[in-house]
């Protein structure tokens, strides 16, 4: 097989999720770093538009957004399961919540917690991404998003008095999507505080971070790009059209998210199921690519 390559920063939380799937899963994966902010020339030539962090790449298969990654990643390496027998729609209703409504209760207060020692222009770049993320607007919000975020504390700690991890005595993508809005407030002494204030929050914090940094390697962005460039895409036959599906492979299509970062990727249509979407395209550097993308939380229209 290929090798994994994670494109991502060590300060993304969507990264951190991915990096404690691989910990867990003991993948041995290369590690290129890309740019905080826009633009960033070493990563649209294999996604198009799509600029979000991490992006998982897989000779010229590039899987973008986490929940696509974790999926792609469970497909090649099932053992150990992150998607429980019995419990994956419970799990994946988790994740979601993490992932939006969690993750936005922790973002704001953090901002403004580390806003002297954010990288100039941070916040004008994600300005670009969202009006929800204009400085003024998550100053404003940030009072009141900790004050749900302590909400969503107590529930974790709820549910982690009676079980190492949130759905019962294994690691799952419940417990990789609510870690990294944790992980992130460890930044901040001041606000970490409030997960060591939890006993069970915080035993369940330690248990995850104990997986290590897992088995990663350095590569430099040129060397991604080799590696696409010599490549076919692998991954993408298969899959099931779903029941009242209109758009067919072949078709010429825009994929956006639907929260934030309005960037458009475009291509044909190579395979598309109800949670899933590949699309081929070609860019100069790289040559042909299949782009790879969940339905959940993306636009896709016809040009």
């Amino acid at each position: 097989m290929a090798e994994i390559i994670l494109h991502q920063y060590p300060l993304s939380l969507f990264a951190e999720k991915i990096r404690r799937i691989l910990a867990y899963k003991k993948v041995a994966w290369r590690s290129v770093e890309q740019p905080m902010m826009a633009p960033k020339p070493d990563l649209t030539p294999l996604t198009g538009g799509y600029r979000r962090i991490p992006v998982l790449q897989i000779g010229a298969d590039v899987y973008c957004d986490t929940a696509c990654i974790a999926r792609r990643l469970e497909e090649l390496q099932p053992e150990p399961a992150c998607f429980p027998a019995g419990q994956s729609g419970l799990a994946a209703m988790i994740e979601d919540w993490a992932d939006h409504r969690f993750m936005a209760q922790v973002v704001p207060p953090m901002v403004v917690e580390l806003f002297p020692v954010l990288p100039p222009g941070i916040l004008e770049d994600r300005a670009a991404m969202s009006p929800a993320l204009i400085k003024e607007a998550i100053f404003g919000a940030a009072p009141h998003a900790l004050s749900q975020a302590r909400l969503s504390f107590d529930r974790l700690e709820g549910q982690l008095r009676e079980r190492p991890f949130l759905l019962g005595d294994a690691f799952s993508i419940a417990d990789a999507a609510c870690f990294h809005p944790v992980w992130f407030l460890k930044q901040s002494a001041r606000l970490f505080a409030e997960i060591e204030a939890r006993p069970a929050l915080a035993a369940w914090f330690a248990r995850i971070e104990g997986f290590g940094p897992g088995d990663a390697r350095p590569m430099t962005p040129a060397e991604a790009l080799a590696i696409a460039r010599a490549s076919e895409p692998a991954d993408v036959a298969g899959g099931e059209i779903a029941r009242g599906e209109e758009l067919r492979p072949g078709d010429a299509v825009t994929i956006a998210a639907d929260d934030h970062g309005p960037e458009e990727s475009r291509g044909v249509v190579a395979r598309i199921s109800a949670s899933e979407i590949t699309v081929r395209r070609r860019d100069p550097a790289v040559g042909e690519i299949a782009l790879h993308f969940p339905r959940a939380g993306y636009r896709i229209r016809k040009p």
